[in-house]
């Protein structure tokens, strides 16, 4: 494997999560006709597949869906509720 310097893993990153989530970000998933909301604990740089993968936590845990998934599906929620994290 090719030995990469950390601005070349950024910009890996960057080409291949094209909505810029990170981790913590409560998100949007939108598989097909499936969609849900969690929290992004994790993210995984994958380069022979060429895709970043979201390690997910599910805000409802009852429902049966993936909790590693391409970042191109994750989208990023805004916030319901102004903070004290001069988000609003």
């Amino acid at each position: 494997m090719n030995n990469l310097s950390n601005r070349d893993i950024e910009k890996i990153y960057d080409k291949y999560n094209p909505n810029k989530v990170k981790t913590n970000d409560r998100v949007s998933v939108k598989l097909g006709s499936i969609i849900y909301e969690a929290r992004i604990v994790g993210l995984e740089l994958d380069l022979k597949n060429r895709k970043v993968f979201a390690n997910l936590k599910l805000l409802d845990t009852t429902k049966k869906v993936p909790i590693r998934v391409d970042c191109a599906d994750c989208y990023p929620r805004k916030l319901t509720y102004p903070g004290h994290h001069n988000n609003g």
